[in-house]
């Protein structure tokens, strides 16, 4: 049904754990900044989207290859994969997308989110904007996931940047491994 050329969420410790933080048919406001093919877009759409009053925000400027930090992951195709993909998932009609940069989307949102996944750009002005504009825009009790925390590149400290946000925000730690999972 879905068509994807990397399958990397279906290892992910946000897959095997957040049905546990986040019950099926109640309802949410999820955002996802860096969507990639909609393989966690979709996963989302399909479990976590069935209340009616749900909603899902996926937000990624599918930047070419040249102007992207995961180039070399890159074929150009992605956003049509995206699209592709999306409108095949159980609740596409409960999803809006915004294909502009995370910066650009917190710049004009007023909307408070349950949820929100991060894996958009991993430099250090992105990942320190992300999480802070994100946790700004996070209910209380809300659930807030990063991916490669694990991971990263060798030119930033992103552990670092994650690491200090947590302890100052004195966030409850879900999860920390290759991901991140905290609670505000």
């Amino acid at each position: 049904m879905y068509e994807y050329t990397k399958n990397w969420f279906y290892s992910s410790e946000i897959y095997r754990r957040i049905l546990k933080y986040l019950p099926k048919n109640k309802k949410y406001n999820i955002l996802e900044i860096g969507c990639y093919e909609g393989l966690s877009s979709c996963f989302f759409s399909d479990n976590l989207l069935d209340n009616e009053d749900s909603t899902m925000d996926c937000v990624d400027p599918f930047l070419n290859i040249i102007d992207n930090d995961h180039k070399d992951l890159l074929d150009n195709n992605e956003e049509d994969r995206f699209d592709n993909n999306i409108r095949k998932s159980k609740n596409f009609n409960k999803i809006k997308v915004h294909k502009i940069t995370s910066d650009d989307f917190f710049k004009g949102n007023k909307k408070m989110y349950d949820f929100i996944y991060i894996d958009g750009c991993h430099t250090n002005e992105c990942v320190k904007n992300d999480i802070e504009n994100s946790y700004n825009f996070l209910m209380e009790g809300g659930i807030m996931w990063l991916d490669d925390y694990g991971g990263g590149t060798p030119t930033d400290n992103f552990r670092e940047l994650v690491d200090n946000f947590i302890n100052e925000k004195k966030c409850i730690l879900l999860n920390k491994g290759y991901q991140v999972g905290l609670k505000k």
